[in-house]
């Protein structure tokens, strides 16, 4: 029986997880009921930590935050967790899983070193490492508490977290533009001729767009390996992979868009929110991911 401060903290997370990251919530949720709670429990983390922006804006807070976070994920790890509905969550549900706590700090690092950087990615390789570091920690969270630590699922997992990550921000362009954050590489803008000004102002140009196709062509790669990858992964892991349905069908209506990543229609992720639990539902029921 599920203690009523247990049962009411993975209530808050699953509110969190269908309010904010309601994409990975439609597919999470129809899992095996045992993977339910631990994946809502780490997503809920993942939108804790991605909201912090939105409330804290000076940098000397801004650290502070990420440094409760760190200290809150160790006492997840202890007897006495963090009176935090999150927290409380994760220790019931990862703190006796081993090789998480690091992919958990991971997380908090890379996003503290990406919130307070005051330019955009210098490359590619760079917009890489911040999806290593961010959902594909997350991907591999979900492997461990699944079962899954072995080098096959986790390679899997770093592309398709790779992928993930990186079509997030190109799906995420408008939002950070208004709040003057532009994740398009350097190199590839000054090669373009793109300045950050160019995206800052949201209005979409050949040369924006075709920047946008290089970051689009990077993250199908990685999609693309990931799926290939899977063919060897059990029948039990294959599942995990689901958020590359996500992936696939914003990269296509990207496409369909001539890489305009300011198109309105591609602010939902270029898909109804029907239409994708459609989708999730006939690759579970195929096994195709």
């Amino acid at each position: 029986m599920v203690e009523p401060s247990l049962r009411s903290a993975l209530a808050y997370c699953v509110n969190q997880v269908r309010s904010f990251d309601y994409t990975n919530y439609i597919w999470s949720v129809q899992l095996p009921k045992e993977l339910r709670a631990p994946l809502i429990a780490l997503r809920a983390f993942n939108v804790e930590l991605t909201q912090i922006p939105d409330n804290v804006r000076q940098e000397q807070l801004m650290q502070i935050r990420m440094q409760w976070w760190r200290d809150a994920v160790k006492s997840a790890y202890t007897s006495k967790p963090q009176p935090n509905p999150v927290i409380q969550a994760l220790h019931a549900t990862v703190a006796s899983v081993p090789h998480t706590q690091s992919h958990l700090l991971r997380m908090v690092s890379t996003l503290e070193a990406d919130y307070l950087r005051a330019q955009p990615p210098k490359s590619l390789e760079q917009l890489e490492q911040y999806a290593e570091g961010s959902s594909s920690q997350l991907l591999y969270l979900q492997g461990r508490v699944a079962g899954m630590d072995n080098q096959e699922y986790d390679h899997a997992a770093s592309h398709l977290g790779k992928a993930v990550g990186i079509a997030n921000l190109l799906r995420g362009t408008a939002y950070h533009a208004a709040k003057r954050r532009c994740y398009l590489p350097s190199d590839l803008c000054m090669r373009e001729g793109v300045s950050d000004e160019d995206v800052l102002r949201g209005q979409n140009t050949e040369h924006v767009s075709n920047v946008v196709f290089h970051v689009a062509t990077q993250a199908k790669g990685h999609l693309e390996e990931a799926r290939a990858l899977s063919g060897q992964l059990s029948a039990e892991a294959k599942p995990l992979m689901l958020p590359a349905v996500a992936v696939d069908l914003y990269l296509a209506a990207l496409e369909k868009h001539d890489f305009n990543v300011f198109a309105p229609r591609l602010q939902n992720g270029g898909f109804t929110p029907l239409w994708y639990q459609i989708l999730v539902k006939y690759n579970l029921m195929l096994g195709k991911y």
